[in-house]
């Protein structure tokens, strides 16, 4: 039997009829390559901010187990539309949650870590449907409650399952077709980058770049799970396979980075320590600007936690940070504002391709 292991990001649903639009994707792919399938899905686009917002206006200071369970309702929305989408066919279908998944996690609300992994809900559900929705980025903790794996990490979801099924690839679908050397939305001469490994997709992810989950790369690594990156716009296109072997020179732009300030020395150190432990990858600030840190992975987490553990920044500030990766070498350059930064990178990056044309993607 053939199993195919697809995960949905929220920007395949910006509209409601885009669950149609994925529900006919699988039903033709049943009908090509797959016997079975199973779905990872994120929240809607936008729904998760949309969720975080509506709790903040409740309580302001809300965190913790009450801000995971309401911002873990996106994806339980999402399975059931895409379920729903489904029913207009006559196949099998199974949802399962992160209560039922088997993925148990540590008690951290919003981004746990996976503890253990039972296989048997999994492997259950697709002997008895051909299609299995799972919910992504999702766990349960020991007490039996939703945990959440970190924001962006319905991927991790989906190298799991494809790990719990035994297969060797997994397949993520975007609003653009793959992974490229800067953003192609915003750098026109970004170029697509067919093949690249773990490690360089790993370090653009920790730098702020939204292509696949840090988290999931680094699973797929140890499992050899090799990750396709797919759209459906305006046809489906296999656009960079992520595995063992490819390098590329990157532009990486972070519009939701942060600058944090910390008093001294000493509590820069604790800080970072901290960091450290939490799996955090943090950009020092030369030294001369103060005891400043740059924040690009988990941020929101990672101020939550300082705070826990009363180490207070003086400050923090949002800024944009443009990230050259190359060659080993990672320079960082901060900006106040989108478009000094996108400048900035279109600049980098044309110094890295000189020859390239624009290589925009399609809608």
């Amino acid at each position: 039997m053939t199993v195919k292991i697809m995960k949905f990001g929220g920007s395949s649903f910006r509209e409601a009829h885009h669950y149609r639009s994925v529900s006919a994707h699988i039903m033709d792919r049943l009908v090509t390559d797959a016997d079975q399938i199973v779905v990872v899905v994120s929240a809607m686009y936008g729904a998760t901010d949309s969720l975080k917002e509506l709790a903040l206006s409740v309580n302001e200071r809300c965190e913790g187990a009450a801000l995971g369970t309401v911002l873990t309702t996106g994806e339980i929305v999402s399975v059931g539309l895409l379920e729903a989408a489904l029913k207009r066919y006559s196949v099998p279908v199974s949802s399962l949650f992160g209560y039922s998944l088997g993925i148990q996690t540590s008690s951290g609300a919003t981004r746990s870590c996976i503890e253990n992994i039972d296989k048997s809900p999994l492997r259950a559900a697709l002997q008895a449907s051909r299609i299995v929705i799972v919910a992504g980025a999702q766990g349960v903790d020991k007490g039996g409650r939703l945990s959440m794996l970190g924001r962006n990490s319905s991927d991790l979801t989906a190298v799991v399952a494809a790990d719990i099924v035994g297969s060797s690839s997994c397949e993520i679908y975007s609003d653009v077709c793959g992974i490229y050397t800067s953003d192609p939305y915003l750098v026109n001469g970004a170029r697509l980058v067919p093949k690249i490994s773990y490690a360089s997709v790993n370090r653009m992810a920790r730098r702020g770049a939204r292509v696949v989950h840090s988290g999931a790369v680094e699973y797929a690594s140890t499992r050899g799970i090799v990750i396709s990156c797919k759209s459906l716009v305006p046809r489906e296109i296999v656009g960079t396979v992520v595995g063992s072997i490819g390098d590329a020179a990157t532009v990486v732009i972070d519009r939701s980075a942060k600058k944090v300030k910390f008093k001294s020395l000493f509590v820069l150190q604790v800080a970072l320590a901290l960091l450290d432990t939490l799996d955090i990858t943090w950009v020092e600030v030369d030294q001369d600007k103060g005891y400043d840190i740059y924040l690009s992975h988990d941020v929101d987490f990672a101020l939550n936690e300082l705070v826990r553990e009363g180490i207070k920044p003086l400050y923090v500030s949002n800024i944009v940070l443009v990230t050259e990766i190359s060659s080993g070498r990672q320079r960082t350059y901060e900006f106040e504002d989108l478009e000094s930064a996108v400048s900035c990178a279109r600049t980098v990056h044309a110094t890295l391709y000189p020859a390239e044309e624009a290589a925009r993607p399609s809608h």
